[in-house]
């Protein structure tokens, strides 16, 4: 074998290598555990501190959609596509202590969990077609008089969010 031929071999490698250490931690998952110190709450007041876990949801970006050319109409349909972006709402549990706060002792603590929830959205988008149309073959290759369009496409969210509150 040539060492042209194995060179070449060697950045390949080297380059699928690359690509697919680099497409692992994308996919490792959706969301970053947070912990929230809350020990100055403790310290400060003299009272047990309450118990957050959460995380953060790490938006992965979809492909948008391409722009396609509609007949009469100059410039592609939308100008400006919207990208769609998805992730997961994480879990979250919020624990307060609540005997030291109001002196009764029947109400322990009080709690909130949110249960994870797919959450979908899209940025907007805006669609602009000009006065003029594309070419037009009964005049020549001339193009047509139309009136000029702008719109907006509002941005999307859609999810299905859910808590529990309970007193103990």
């Amino acid at each position: 074998m040539m060492s042209t031929a194995r060179g070449t071999l060697a950045v390949l490698a080297g380059c699928l290598a690359t690509a697919g250490a680099g497409a692992a931690p994308a996919a490792a998952g959706e969301q970053v555990p947070v912990a929230v110190p809350l020990t100055g709450v403790e310290n400060a007041l003299h009272v047990k501190a309450p118990e957050l876990s959460t995380g953060v949801p790490i938006p992965l970006p979809g492909g948008p959609d391409a722009p396609r050319f509609a007949a009469g109409r100059m410039l592609p349909e939308p100008l400006l596509p919207t990208v769609p972006l998805s992730s997961e709402l994480p879990d979250t549990r919020v624990e307060a202590p609540l005997s030291q706060v109001t002196g009764d002792h029947r109400i322990d603590h009080l709690g909130l969990t949110t249960a994870g929830s797919d959450v979908r959205t899209a940025t907007p988008g805006a669609s602009v077609n000009p006065p003029l149309t594309g070419p037009v073959g009964d005049r020549f290759g001339l193009p047509g008089m139309t009136l000029p369009e702008a719109a907006l496409v509002t941005p999307l969210l859609t999810t299905a969010p859910g808590a529990a509150l309970d007193l103990a």
